[in-house]
Parts: structure tokens; C-alpha cells; sequence
């Protein structure tokens, strides 16, 4: 049996999954909090919940991932999931989606905080990077390991919303071609992410931070074209609230397993107690050197 760390539980499974973190089992006859296991996973009972982006959310909140000619994931109460491959499909490429929706899917249904981030140990704390798909925050989150700091997670980020304390997710980030040029990374140990041509699975275990820490800053980055240069600016208190609930992991999973207003209340309660900044970059990381020197700033400070 492996045990892994994912987002603060203990994930037990007879699969190897390497782009996850090994840990001990749990002691004392305890059981793992999650368990992973390959067989034939089920429809969700009707009425459905949710159908949408190959996510089912069944009556019961039991849910179901299809990616066709990939692979089928049940999940079951934020503890049982189930796998079932399509043939051929290689593990690399399942995780893509059982780390991604799959992940999204379990904290969900525990009630946890999902951000849709990149984290980084800075010091003793953390920053989390949110950000839509495709904002930079990977290629940021990296640039920032190779000036020394540790990697905390990326893509799916747990925050206790009234501690701020950030969960170590996988020691792995996923980079597009261009990313990796601009940081002058080979492509070496390499793996596509779930068969798109370009983006890229990268280890980071050497660089990886399996203990949780208190984040000193939340940034909202965003890509704008007609910026010059990138600019940081501080959110008041509301509006963070805001952007946090936006910046929710698939949030429309919290909407239809147990509503919107417990993200609300989770957002406004994480934003009282961490400070939210803005970062606006151009379009082509030309000012990706200025853009890390302020993210250094505002935690160091």
C-alpha cells in the first residue's frame, strides 16, 4: 500500500502515484482520509445536480468525472475515489485530471477552501498566486523556486480561511512551452499535461515544502495588455472578499454540492485575516524580473 500527503490528508492507494508526496501510514489503526482505488465507476443517481465540463454531480453529491478515452473518476464523499481507465491511457496522463477536477472535486465535498492558485514558502510563510487559467501563475510560482524559494502547490490550493494556513498540495508544476523557455528550463523528466502539445508536467520535489504554512499575501495576478510595466496595488477588504470567492477552485462544484454561501463566508473570513493585492503584468513577461522583485518585497515586508 502507498500513502501519500496531498492537501492536508493522508491518501492511501495500491497505485504508485509519483507526482504526489510520500508520507508514513497513519499510526495507532487509524485510516487514511482518502482512498484511491482502480474498478468500474457507476453513474451518479438522478436527478443530477451539476452536468457540466464532463463533471456530473449526482442527487446524492456523489460525483462523476468523464474525460472520454481518458479515464472515469467517481468520488464519494470527499474519501472513496474510484478509477477507471480507458485502455492504453498512461498514469501520467490520469493524474493530470485526478490532481486537477479530481482534487477540486474532493475539497468540495469536504467543505474545504479550494483556491485556484500557485503557492510558494517565502521565509517561515507563504504566498499564494491566484489567477485565471493561463495568467502566469505557474511560470511565477517557478521563477520564484529558482530564486530560492520552496514550492507549496499549484493549480488546486486548501486555505483554512480562518487560520490562512496553506495546505501543501504536489510537488509538481505544469508549464507551457513558452514558460519554459523564458526560464531557460529543459524539458528533461517531462510529461504532457493530459496530451495537449506544449504544456508540460515539471517535478519539483528537490524544491518541494510538505509543511503547511501561514500565508503573508494573496496576489491576484492578471495579464493586461496595455500595461507597461507591472503595477501592485493593495485591495480593500470587500472587494477581496470578492476576487477570493472568484478565484475559488471550479466554484460552481461548491454551488452545487452545498451552495455558494459557504465560500462567501469562507472568502470574506480568509480576506479579513490575509491581505490581497493585485499584480497587473504585461502580456509577454518581459518585466517578469520586477514583477518577482515586489513579490519578494510584500513578503518580506
Amino acid at each position: 500500500m502507498h500513502h501519500y500527503r496531498v492537501s492536508g490528508w493522508t491518501l492511501a492507494t495500491e497505485i504508485s502515484l509519483p507526482h504526489l508526496f510520500p508520507c508514513s501510514a497513519p499510526t495507532g489503526g487509524a485510516a487514511a482520509d482518502i482512498t484511491l482505488r482502480q474498478s468500474s465507476v457507476p453513474p451518479p443517481p438522478a436527478p443530477l445536480r451539476l452536468d457540466r465540463d464532463g463533471i456530473q454531480v449526482g442527487a446524492d453529491g456523489r460525483t462523476v468525472i468523464d474525460i472520454p478515452n481518458c479515464v472515469r473518476i467517481g468520488l464519494t464523499g470527499g474519501c472513496d475515489i474510484i478509477v477507471d481507465p480507458a485502455p492504453d491511457v498512461s498514469w501520467s496522463e490520469i493524474q493530470t485530471w485526478l490532481l486537477g477536477p479530481g482534487l477540486g472535486v474532493i475539497c468540495h465535498q469536504r467543505g474545504a477552501l479550494p483556491l485556484h492558485a500557485c503557492a510558494i514558502r517565502a521565509g517561515n510563510g507563504g504566498l499564494a498566486i491566484v489567477g485565471n487559467s493561463g495568467a502566469g501563475k505557474s511560470t511565477t510560482a517557478t521563477a520564484l523556486v529558482q530564486r530560492g524559494h520552496r514550492l507549496l502547490g499549484d493549480d488546486v490550493l486548501v486555505v483554512d480561511p480562518d487560520t490562512g494556513l496553506a495546505q501543501p498540495c504536489f510537488p509538481m508544476v505544469k508549464l507551457w512551452d513558452s514558460s519554459r523557455s523564458a526560464l531557460d528550463i529543459g524539458q528533461e523528466g517531462q510529461q504532457s499535461v493530459g496530451g495537449k502539445i506544449g504544456k508540460w508536467h515539471m517535478p519539483m520535489l528537490a524544491a518541494f515544502d510538505p509543511v503547511p504554512r501561514p500565508l503573508s499575501a494573496i496576489v491576484h495576478l492578471r495579464a493586461d495588455p496595455a500595461a507597461r510595466r507591472p503595477v501592485l496595488t493593495r485591495w480593500p477588504r470587500p472587494y477581496a472578499a470578492a476576487v477570493l470567492d472568484a478565484m475559488t477552485y471550479r466554484v460552481y462544484l461548491a454551488d452545487a454540492l452545498h451552495g455558494r454561501r459557504h465560500v462567501l463566508s469562507a472568502a470574506a473570513r480568509l480576506a479579513a485575516r490575509v491581505p490581497v493585492w493585485e499584480l497587473v503584468r504585461t502580456t509577454d513577461f518581459a518585466d517578469l524580473a520586477e514583477m518577482l522583485d515586489m513579490l519578494e518585497g510584500l513578503v518580506s515586508a
